[in-house]
């Protein structure tokens, strides 16, 4: 009987603690960026996952697994509600930069959901130009290109503890506020951004967990 006792024991701890470990990704993992939301999408996946490949090769499995999905999604969304309300406005600690200054602090605040679980936020917060930040560029390109209409994203980056670039995230633009300056592109001192809206859809939750610095960048990639 104390045997039994001991083994039911041991059974109930054992439950508790993968329960415990099952949820840290979503009750306790706050990160940086998005806050605790990386950790609720990524259990969203995970048990989505589960779902579809437990659905046979029958019309009746897989309504039941659609079923099953339309159901999480519902319960994923209002989690995803309830972590960002943690993280409203809350500002988001930024790197001083040479090239951008944060006139009023960065934050993110819920706005909806756009296809399915798909959380889109609001970014919040005033950023401009520190200096005149130049843009190299060749012959080529000034010949067949408008500055006047140049648009470029202003991006969050999320570095790890070695500085390496992470996660990238388009908050904002610059736009038709470029000039040319003895062949370079220049975007001049003063200029604000214009700060838009962010979303959290299939991104990587591991990566946002190493983020431990965040900086502004300018993504001229595509020039």
């Amino acid at each position: 009987m104390k045997l039994y006792h001991h083994m039911a024991g041991m059974c109930l701890l054992a439950i508790a603690t993968l329960t415990s470990c099952g949820n840290s990704g979503s009750s306790t993992e706050n990160c940086m960026i998005f806050g605790e939301v990386p950790g609720v999408y990524a259990d969203y996946l995970a048990q989505k996952d589960k779902i579809s490949e437990s659905a046979q090769n029958s019309e009746s499995d897989f309504k039941k697994a659609s079923s099953k999905i339309d159901e999480l999604k519902e319960q994923t969304c209002a989690k995803i509600e309830e972590a960002a309300k943690k993280f409203d406005n809350q500002p988001i600690e930024i790197e001083q930069s040479e090239d951008f200054k944060i006139v009023k602090p960065v934050s993110l605040s819920f706005k909806d959901f756009a296809n399915s679980v798909n959380a889109v936020f609001n970014v919040n917060g005033e950023v401009e130009a520190a200096k005149d930040v130049v843009i190299e560029v060749s012959e080529e390109w000034l010949k067949s290109h408008n500055v006047e209409y140049l648009y470029l994203p202003l991006l969050m980056v999320g570095c790890d503890e070695q500085g390496a670039e992470v996660t990238k995230d388009r908050i904002g633009c610059f736009s038709k506020c470029f000039k040319i300056v003895d062949g370079k592109v220049v975007l001049p001192s003063g200029t604000k951004a214009e700060l838009q809206t962010v979303a959290y859809n299939n991104k990587s939750y591991d990566d946002y967990r190493k983020v431990k610095t965040v900086k502004l960048s300018l993504d001229t990639s595509k020039m």
